[in-house]
């Protein structure tokens, strides 16, 4: 146990033996596991009955309500049993022995120095930094963080909020990250820590049937769900009308280099007018505030789209 009253919040949705590995892995670092399934239905429910049996608390989801809603359910069910501090994970998340101290010890090298902090993050989550800027006194900075192995204390929570759940899936830990960054608390990554975890499936980078390679530009690019789309769009819309003001150079860069991306994306998509129409009805449903579970019709059109280039070796 840490005996710093640390709870973790694992999301599940779907779940496969590979959960109870995961939580297996944490059991011994954290006072209590709450899992929280998202809407899974009946077939989760040998796995979710064994993290329970396991000694996990679940709560369990009736509907599909979004990463935001499964986050806050299990962070207020931590919180009200008297929880100091959480970290969230996802279901596939497997930390290696000693994750969840070594947080806690960037966290606390970060109070000696007086520096007012946000959330506290790995170093390295895959293959990719999180770090942003180091401080003259070796804080690293975070930005860009994902919410899987995000230490949050009370104290945060109490002061800027929960997660944003009308967001539903995607850059719902970036607008939490602003909003903590507007309020002055910004993340802090642990020196060294990595979560290991499976990125997006990676595909070659071609033009003129040709593999692009240029200076800065790798020579794949990692696409999520065709689905996934609708909502980077929407929410990317959302979070830069409420940002941009307070956190411009970051929400400029930001959009700059997602709106390549998404040009990638159209560039490889099948039928490209299908996932055009999903650029299109986000930004529609951005401007006018429509919020949550994306429209069933656009979810049905998003799932005839596939990417036209053969997947990374």
């Amino acid at each position: 146990m840490t005996a710093d009253g640390v709870w973790a919040v694992v999301t599940s949705y779907r779940p496969e033996a590979g959960l109870l590995r995961a939580l297996t892995a944490l059991s011994d670092q954290v006072d209590q596991i709450v899992v929280v399934d998202d809407g899974s239905g009946p077939e989760a429910a040998p796995v979710l009955e064994a993290a329970q049996s396991a000694g996990s608390r679940v709560v369990r989801l009736r509907d599909n309500s979004g990463i935001a809603v499964a986050l806050n359910a299990g962070i207020r069910a931590a919180l009200d049993q008297g929880a100091r501090a959480v970290v969230t994970f996802d279901q596939d998340s497997v930390v290696q022995a000693g994750f969840v101290r070594a947080l806690l010890t960037a966290r606390d090298a970060v109070r000696r120095t007086g520096r007012r902090h946000g959330p506290v993050v790995p170093e390295y989550f895959a293959d990719v930094r999180q770090v942003h800027s180091v401080e003259h006194d070796g804080t690293l900075v975070a930005r860009h963080a994902i919410q899987s192995g995000m230490l949050l204390d009370r104290e945060l929570l109490e002061t800027v909020g929960l997660m944003r759940e009308d967001l539903f899936i995607d850059l719902v830990d970036t607008e939490f990250e602003l909003r903590c960054a507007a309020a002055g608390l910004p993340t802090i990554a642990a020196p060294g820590l990595t979560l290991a975890h499976a990125l997006g499936r990676q595909y070659e980078r071609r033009m003129l049937g040709r593999i692009v390679r240029l200076p800065g530009i790798p020579p794949v690019v990692t696409l999520s769900n065709p689905f996934r789309y609708y909502y980077r769009v929407r929410n990317r819309l959302v979070v830069n009308r409420e940002f941009w003001r307070a956190q411009f150079g970051w929400v400029a860069r930001d959009t700059l280099l997602e709106a390549l991306h998404y040009g990638n994306a159209l560039l490889l998509a099948r039928p490209r007018r299908a996932l055009w129409r999903l650029y299109l009805s986000a930004a529609r449903d951005a401007r006018r505030g429509r919020m949550g579970r994306m429209p069933s019709g656009l979810a049905e059109l998003a799932s005839t789209i596939s990417w036209a280039a053969p997947p990374a070796e």
